[in-house]
């Protein structure tokens, strides 16, 4: 089997404006999805469930040609196709921006909206080591320099499917000659690869494969 990961990502600011484009394409997702929707109270949330379907469904269907799929959620919620161990996906969203990565082997992904402002004193000093909240203090933009560490860790969280199994502040990040690697429990996850994405405007984002992976990136249309 080609080993390969690729991460897609879309703009959903119209579903978030026109409620009605939302209402119109329900029968292209699950009942599942089209439930959570029909409960959501806020357009912002009802249009973060349909690019999230949306997206999932372009993407398999780029990847590996799937038309019709069931999804299944494991203990700790982390979605996957039902009879296809070999399809691996997971997505994630922030602002008008929703990422789906998909690969042959376990991913994980996290985009953030890097306009907004995050609470780096609050969450830095719980969760991060105190070598990367004085490298994030000391960076010409510590909210960027945050929100670089901060998908980096949920990526692979995401990865790995354990959920809040994994304790945050168990987690640190190095990064050798610009490379980032992580430390889980003191001990370096030398089969975790990062993709660091740089190239969605205004957001920060990156992918993490168990195993190193070539990898591509699709900007999508929903």
């Amino acid at each position: 089997m080609e080993e390969f990961a690729k991460v897609y990502y879309a703009d959903f600011g119209e579903f978030i404006e026109n409620e009605s484009l939302v209402s119109e394409r329900l029968g292209e997702l699950d009942e599942k999805r089209r439930q959570r929707i029909a409960k959501a109270r806020h357009s912002d949330i009802k249009a973060q469930i349909m690019a999230g379907g949306l997206i999932i469904r372009a993407a398999l269907k780029d990847s590996f040609g799937i038309d019709e799929f069931e999804l299944a959620e494991n203990e700790f919620g982390k979605p996957y196709v039902v009879g296809r161990p070999d399809v691996h996906f997971n997505i994630s969203h922030s602002g008008k921006v929703v990422v789906c990565a998909v690969s042959d082997t376990e991913c994980g992904v996290d985009v953030e909206d890097l306009s907004v402002s995050h609470d780096i004193m609050g969450v830095a000093t719980r969760f991060m080591s105190v070598l990367e909240y004085d490298a994030m203090m000391m960076s010409e933009n510590p909210n960027r320099a945050f929100c670089r560490l901060w998908t980096l860790r949920e990526s692979y969280v995401k990865m790995r499917g354990r959920g809040f199994d994994i304790g945050l502040s168990t987690l640190k990040c190095d990064f050798h000659l610009g490379k980032a690697k992580i430390s889980e429990q003191g001990v370096e996850q030398n089969d975790a690869f990062f993709k660091e994405i740089y190239g969605i405007i205004g957001y920060q984002a990156a992918m993490c494969t168990n195993g190193e992976r070539e990898s591509t990136v699709k900007r999508l249309k929903l």
